[in-house]
């Protein structure tokens, strides 16, 4: 790029040279044909130790200096005429003779002491007697010719190029070396983050990148370690709740072996085996519930939400949640009201919203039993809440973030309720959240907890097109 833009620069400049050669010896040509046709110095001029490369004569036909075509259209134009004849330049100028008078008045007198000053100078004798005899023969112009060495570009940009090609190479040469020292003092930086980033070799190492260096490097190993931040993060969740689920699949399964061992080291009574089936029950309908709630989470880091979402309302969604945990209610004798205060449309995954919403009915059925739980659907700015409402205990404020987490539940929550999990939350808060919303515990108005599930209204859809007209 470098020797591109300084070649573009020497060819530019060197044009320019030529063409400001070339009218430069246009005009030097024109002015030595006027000074030629009329001489204002009195005397003859005389240089001995230089030469000028200029040449002024007044021409005649028949002059093999002087191609007549040229001749005969200068004559016409009476303008001048440059024109290249070889290795030199040509200027043609017409010019007005001047007419031999006989009396004697002032002005004679100028012009003949202006003629006794010429005919000192031999080469203005000829021009002279040349325009004496065409103004005896009744002609009153001449023609003057200037002539000099012709401008080549090649003359004029030859030197030119040798001495700015010797600095463009050594300017190209110096930048390139100074281009090459910046670079690679900039790129060090990503070279030692390279190094650093090949000793990584697993997560949770709490390895980063060194960020030093310009800001256009700094920058861009900071997103790195913010990246490997996130990553850390994200797996040591994953190994979090790989632990838990592990112990969540481990503890019923360890209580169903145990009673059925129990079982059967003697016989037993039908009641007695009713009962430890009633247990196992129990234990079986957890791990359903466990690995639902496993399906659904999985279902949301996969990007479910994202690829099944069709357009619904918040009644209808409301509804089927309703109608899907009110076995679970009655079971808990708590008392359920629906309300619906507004209504909209929804782009959302109708399977998992509902699912979020009956996980908050749930939880609110099984940490207040015999409560009054309430499902109120109303409006807020451009989004729409799912609000649930019971009469139980609710959640101190400092666990109203942790009950979010997967698998965590409050001291009291696991000590009255044993087979809670601990995904209903995490799994509403995640399913609003991919849709654009959250999820959040208050304390109820009247007392108890209050859980908000949000999701955004959809966009109005688009009017259909207008049918064409012929």
């Amino acid at each position: 790029m470098i020797l591109g833009t300084l070649a573009a620069a020497g060819a530019g400049t060197a044009a320019l040279l030529y063409a400001n050669e070339s009218r430069g010896l246009d005009r030097a040509l024109l002015a030595a044909a006027h000074a030629h046709a009329r001489p204002a110095a009195p005397g003859a001029w005389e240089v001995e130790h230089s030469s000028s490369p200029v040449e002024v004569w007044i021409t005649h036909p028949g002059d093999p200096r002087v191609p007549e075509p040229w001749a005969a259209e200068a004559r016409a134009s009476e303008r001048p005429l440059y024109a290249d004849a070889g290795d030199r330049r040509l200027l043609l100028l017409t010019a007005e003779a001047e007419e031999p008078h006989d009396h004697h008045d002032d002005r004679g007198d100028r012009r003949d002491r202006r003629d006794r000053d010429e005919r000192r100078d031999r080469d203005e004798r000829r021009d002279r007697d040349e325009r004496r005899d065409r103004g005896e023969r009744g002609e009153r112009h001449v023609l003057v010719a200037a002539s000099a060495p012709r401008v080549t570009f090649a003359g004029v940009a030859g030197p030119f190029a040798v001495i700015y090609g010797a600095v463009a190479a050594l300017a190209a040469l110096a930048a390139a070396a100074l281009e090459r020292r910046i670079v690679r003092r900039a790129l060090r930086p990503l070279d030692r983050a390279r190094r650093e980033a090949a000793r990584v070799r697993g997560f949770a190492q709490g390895a980063r990148l060194t960020e030093e260096g310009p800001d256009e490097v700094r920058a861009p190993i900071a997103a790195i370690n913010a990246l490997l931040d996130r990553l850390d993060a994200a797996f040591e969740a994953q190994v979090r709740f790989t632990a838990d689920a592990a112990h969540e699949l481990r503890s019923p399964v360890a209580a169903m072996l145990g009673e059925v061992e129990v079982a059967l080291r003697r016989p037993r009574s039908p009641d007695e085996y009713r009962e430890v089936l009633a247990s196992t029950r129990e234990e079986i309908e957890r791990l359903r519930a466990l690995v639902e709630g496993l399906t659904a989470l999985a279902r949301i880091d996969a990007g479910q939400v994202e690829q099944g979402r069709e357009r619904t309302t918040a009644r209808a969604l409301a509804e089927r949640a309703a109608a899907r945990e009110s076995p679970a209610l009655e079971r808990a004798a708590c008392p359920f009201h629906l309300v619906i205060d507004a209504d909209a449309d929804l782009a959302a995954h109708p399977a998992l919203v509902e699912a979020a919403i009956a996980n908050l009915l749930r939880n609110a059925a099984a940490h207040a039993p015999g409560a009054e739980v309430t499902l109120r659907v109303a409006p807020a700015s451009d989004m729409i809440e799912f609000i649930v409402d019971d009469r139980g205990p609710g959640v101190p404020l400092e666990d109203r973030e942790a009950v979010f987490d997967r698998f965590v539940r409050s001291g009291e929550s696991r000590r009255r309720h044993r087979a809670g999990l601990g995904l209903g939350l995490p799994i509403a808060r995640e399913v609003a959240r991919r849709h654009g919303g959250d999820c959040r515990i208050e304390d109820a108005p009247g007392g108890g907890c209050r859980a908000v599930l949000t999701l955004p209204r959809a966009p109005a859809p688009s009017p259909p097109p207008a049918p064409a007209t012929s």
